[in-house]
């Protein structure tokens, strides 16, 4: 579910950025809070820095989830969507007209931009074909699959340590499932010997490329 392949923060500790980095100020969410909703007053560009955000959609009493924003991630407040924090968080922010001078003025910054947007098109266009052609089950794998790339630890006999750092209310709200269904599920894929539990909240992969050939209804 990560939003960008390269962490924005390494950009910033370059020179041709410090311009830019000079202009962004520190802010500090605690957990449960919003760092914008739809209709927000303020037009900001946001990096985060420390924490994890979750992204959705909300029409009446249903969220539909696009993802988690994690550490060197970029967002902005202006898209109609909620973003809110998932743990104590702190960002770095600018506002959308400075974020756009700065931009201008330094080719390097758009170049790097480009590839951000870029990223963050085909990240959406993936979550939106999951939850429509995707089932609980494929949902599920796929998010396991995205944190491990993302934040697992490679070992020695090629299996993965993963520490999901998500409970099983967050995971139901990112694959669109209650939380007793992706209980079930990843029970199964325990039983099944896809998964292993090393404790609360982390997981081993014995062998990812079996992970990654299940499909829709391996669970069924």
């Amino acid at each position: 579910m990560k939003f960008l392949k390269e962490n924005l923060l390494d950009h910033l500790n370059r020179p041709e950025f410090s311009q830019l980095r000079s202009e962004l100020t520190t802010r500090r969410f605690p957990k449960g809070a919003f760092i914008c909703q739809p209709g927000a007053a303020e037009n900001l560009v946001f990096i985060i820095v420390k924490g994890r955000i979750r992204v959705y959609l909300g029409y009446d009493d249903k969220e539909f989830n696009l993802g988690i924003l994690s550490p060197g991630d970029l967002y902005s407040t202006h898209t109609d969507t909620f973003a809110q924090a998932m743990t104590g968080i702190e960002i770095l922010v600018t506002d959308v007209a400075r974020f756009r001078r700065s931009m201008a003025g330094h080719p390097e910054i758009g170049t790097a931009m480009i590839r951000v947007l870029g990223d963050i098109l085909k990240t959406s266009f993936d979550i939106i074909g999951g939850l429509v052609f995707k089932d609980a089950n494929s949902r599920l794998v796929s998010l396991i699959l995205s944190e491990a790339d993302k934040h697992g630890k490679q070992m020695e006999n090629g299996s993965v340590r993963l520490k999901l750092a998500l409970s099983v209310e967050q995971i139901a709200g990112l694959v669109g499932a209650s939380r007793q269904t992706v209980s079930t599920l990843l029970n199964r894929l325990i039983r099944d010997g896809f998964l292993e539990r090393s404790g609360p909240g982390c997981f081993l992969i014995p062998d990812p490329s079996a992970l990654k050939t299940l499909d829709g209804d391996f669970l069924s």
